[in-house]
């Protein structure tokens, strides 16, 4: 249980507060110029930590299934990769991001930025899942 706790928090504390920094200090002028009418003065954050909590929860889940059917393919931090890859994609890209395009006035390109930054942190929560679970693992194992 201490390998899906820790995975799960290192993941989530990494990507919530990554997060903050693309939207809010990197990407904000980009997304208040494309989106401005459609954003929020000021985010409901709890909103947002809870979507992020399912979110690296499910991830920490899932991770071990993924890699014990790849693992004779590809390392853990490939698979982990591999992983948070697709994850991130299904998570924004599909359901989030093209759904968005398609049922509020926002602009293609904001879809393309800000799905792909999440495929991105996708991949990120993935390496971070696989580093400390497998880290984890084999000392149990040891």
């Amino acid at each position: 249980m201490k390998k899906y706790i820790l995975s799960w928090l290192a993941s989530f504390l990494v990507i919530f507060n990554l997060g903050y920094v693309f939207h809010e200090i990197i990407a904000l002028d980009f997304f208040k110029k494309n989106i401005g009418d459609i954003t929020r003065e000021n985010y409901i954050i709890p909103f947002v930590a809870l979507s992020f909590v399912f979110y690296t929860v499910i991830l920490t889940y899932l991770y071990p299934i993924f890699y014990a059917y790849y693992k004779s393919k590809f390392s853990p931090i490939a698979t982990g990769a591999i992983f948070g890859a697709l994850m991130g994609f299904l998570w924004d890209g599909l359901q989030g991001g093209l759904i968005e395009v398609a049922t509020f006035k926002m602009p293609f390109i904001v879809f393309a930025v800000d799905s792909s930054y999440h495929v991105l942190e996708g991949v990120l929560a993935g390496i971070i899942i696989a580093a400390v679970y497998t880290k984890l693992a084999k000392k149990e194992n040891s």
